[in-house]
């Protein structure tokens, strides 16, 4: 199993929000040097239409303008062992699902019946549940979205308790996360799961996670989805 190198598939698309992206390349990357299973990550995207060889420049939700390392075709990632859906600016989420299906679909969509594992992180779960492979199990979103899934009534979203919400949630083969920050929470703890509790904790420690943010606030419900259309 050593041998073996497990695939992590990142599909992007204009306006994703950059930690959610961000942050598990980085973990997955540290926790690939880890002895045990290799990790290989890749940013996956629409080709270039004067270049169909490479991916399409792809700008994040903060500006940030990068080329992803494969185009959905690719060879590399036709059969990850992972896929994980970021969350993005919910005007461009209400029209990547107004043009339902897209080739960002169609790749989650085909890749995530045979992927070991297929997670989310944010509003991703409301891409991800468009595709159908969300249905019948137990999900997290960013707190804001909460409403947006009662658009989908087969998904079983975890309810919050007392204003607390969930930073991950693991169904069988199936992991979402809460809202940007918890991407790291989560990845950590796929790490744990595929590789073990060693190379998570040393991952940890190689990204100084321990957490001790200089402000407290509280989570309120949500009452309105703010992606339109569902």
């Amino acid at each position: 199993m050593e041998d073996k190198i497990f695939i992590i598939a990142i599909p992007v698309y204009d306006r994703v929000d950059l930690m959610d992206i961000a942050a598990p390349r980085e973990i997955f990357k540290f926790a690939g040097s880890e002895e045990g299973i290799k990790m290989e990550v890749y940013y996956v995207g629409e080709p270039d239409p004067n270049n169909p060889e490479i991916a399409k420049q792809t700008v994040t939700r903060c500006g940030l303008l990068f080329t992803p390392d494969k185009t959905f075709d690719a060879e590399e990632v036709s059969n990850p062992s992972l896929i994980w859906v970021p969350g993005g600016a919910p005007d461009k989420l209400s029209e990547m699902l107004d043009k339902y299906p897209l080739p960002f679909f169609n790749y989650i969509e085909e890749k995530g019946k045979n992927a070991a594992w297929v997670t989310s992180v944010c509003e991703g779960a409301i891409l991800l549940a468009k595709t159908g492979l969300l249905d019948g199990y137990k999900i997290t979103t960013h707190y804001a979205f909460y409403p947006c899934m009662a658009a989908f009534p087969k998904v079983k979203l975890v309810k919050s308790c007392f204003g607390k919400y969930p930073r991950y949630i693991k169904d069988r083969n199936r992991i979402t996360g809460g809202g940007i920050s918890s991407g790291l929470d989560e990845a950590i703890y796929i790490v744990k799961l595929i590789k073990g509790k060693k190379a998570a904790r040393n991952v940890q420690k190689v990204m100084q996670y321990y957490p001790k943010p200089p402000v407290k606030s509280k989570l309120t419900k949500a009452t309105s989805c703010p992606v339109k259309g569902l």
